[in-house]
């Protein structure tokens, strides 16, 4: 498997996880392996309990369907990376494989202490500009609850657009320029 090399923003470094040499809890092992400072130092507690189940769930993933083709080892869970301060404050994942439409979801979390800052709408810009590269895919669908103003703030300000709505979610798109 190939070494994925980071993309970078202005504040961010997005790094996506290899699976094949890590597993959703060695936390420690990801954050010396890239360099890192440790969370539980920086912000005296572990990686949050949502990031840790979001990679637990992506691993699942990949031993259920046995699969490491490119999806799962570029795409499955992507840290995002405050440069200054060189730690992980948040992650994102494009959930499952592509549909027959070329379709995927993305799924995101940012630590509290991190949010308003822009950091996430960085992130999820230059992460869907990234994976639009990929020729298989067509758009980016996402779901938050309608309660969730600063989940819609973001994807409102990555271009996405509302195109369904339920009692209690709203469902969000962005398409691939040709």
């Amino acid at each position: 498997m190939p070494n994925i090399v980071p993309v970078e923003t202005e504040r961010l470094k997005l790094v996506p996880l290899d699976f094949g040499s890590m597993g959703p809890d060695d936390h420690h092992k990801i954050e010396r392996k890239l360099g890192l400072q440790l969370a539980s130092m920086i912000l005296g507690e572990q990686i949050d309990r949502e990031i840790k189940a979001a990679m637990r769930t992506s691993l699942e993933n990949i031993i259920r369907d046995k699969r490491q083709d490119q999806w799962y080892a570029d795409w499955q869970s992507v840290l995002i990376i405050l440069k200054g301060e060189n730690a992980i404050i948040g992650g994102f994942c494009f959930q499952n494989n592509p549909d027959k439409d070329g379709i995927v979801q993305v799924g995101y979390m940012i630590r509290p202490e991190y949010e308003r800052k822009g950091y996430m709408t960085e992130a999820l810009k230059k992460g869907i500009a990234w994976i639009f590269e990929r020729s298989d895919i067509s758009a980016v669908i996402a779901e938050t609850t309608r309660s969730n103003m600063s989940s819609r703030t973001v994807l409102g300000k990555t271009g996405m657009t509302v195109y369904e709505e339920t009692a209690k979610s709203l469902w969000w798109k962005i398409k691939k320029c040709a």
